[in-house]
């Protein structure tokens, strides 16, 4: 059996449509999550986004989760501290599933934002969670491991990785979701290319996208940028658009974003699409 990968969220930290609005471009997305099962059957969440209960429900339904198991999850591994990625830790607490030693794998400056704050501080003093920093390989179990790869992205509150998935010693699938632009990461191709697949960063295709807010402050690379800069690994390796905002009609799969991105070899994530590494 290999690893699999189920994406369940391919939106941004808002999801589509956006609460106050009647609809976004495209689908219903929720927020960016993923989970990954092992191929010894170990489930990891990457980024525990506010719609984790409903997320949770079809991680149940998939046709590849694991029967037989006592919990959900194994382990929770966070990106960074962007409500998006980690507001779902609250239904991990005492009020809701109240799971007890679930391995919070993160970086050292989260798990510092976490210890100086509540509500989050409490999952740990109730032991709801075990603390698990981010620091080299983490290991899930004897056939998976996480990596934590530094990224730019703005630290308001922590920094910010990107997650290698490595099944019995190979790279396979690397999740990122957010970055201030691929100019600022010199690493991009090396890291993209070494994974047989990945889920990257796509949030805007336009900085006329939202029109009342300065894009300036919220950075991220367009997806034209995208496309360009990664079409020459596209043959050799799958590379997934997704973190896509209700305003991106990269969801649009008529729109011009989206037949350029095709045509260039790029996939664009939806929830529900499965990976089998």
């Amino acid at each position: 059996m290999q690893a699999r990968i189920l994406i369940l969220g391919a939106g941004q930290d808002g999801g589509s449509p956006q609460l106050g609005n009647r609809a976004g471009v495209g689908p219903v997305r929720r927020a960016s999550s993923v989970a990954v099962v092992s191929k010894l059957g170990s489930v990891v969440l990457l980024d525990a986004s506010p719609d984790i209960r409903a997320q949770g429900q079809t991680l149940l339904e998939w046709s590849d989760y694991p029967g037989d198991r006592e919990t959900l999850l194994d382990a929770v591994a966070i990106t960074h501290g962007h409500m998006g990625h980690y507001a779902g830790l609250l239904h991990l607490g005492k009020e809701s599933a109240n799971t007890a030693g679930l391995r919070l794998i993160a970086t050292p400056s989260f798990h510092s934002f976490v210890a100086s704050n509540e509500p989050w501080n409490s999952l740990v003093t109730n032991g709801n969670v075990l603390p698990v920093p981010l620091t080299g390989q983490v290991t899930i179990d004897e056939s998976l491991t996480i990596v934590g790869i530094p990224v730019p992205h703005r630290a308001e509150h922590t920094d910010t990785v990107g997650l290698s998935i490595i099944s019995d010693g190979v790279p396979q699938f690397f999740y990122l979701p957010d970055i201030d632009g691929w100019e600022h990461w010199p690493d991009a191709d090396s890291v993209l290319s070494a994974h047989k697949a990945s889920l990257i960063d796509a949030t805007f295709s336009s900085l006329d996208e939202l029109p009342n807010r300065d894009m300036h402050e919220i950075r991220h690379p367009l997806v034209r940028d995208t496309v360009e800069r990664f079409s020459h690994l596209t043959a050799a390796s799958r590379i997934i658009l997704g973190h896509i905002n209700h305003t991106n009609h990269l969801a649009d799969a008529t729109s011009e974003v989206a037949r350029n991105a095709k045509l260039a070899g790029f996939d664009i994530a939806f929830d529900g699409l499965s990976i089998v590494l």
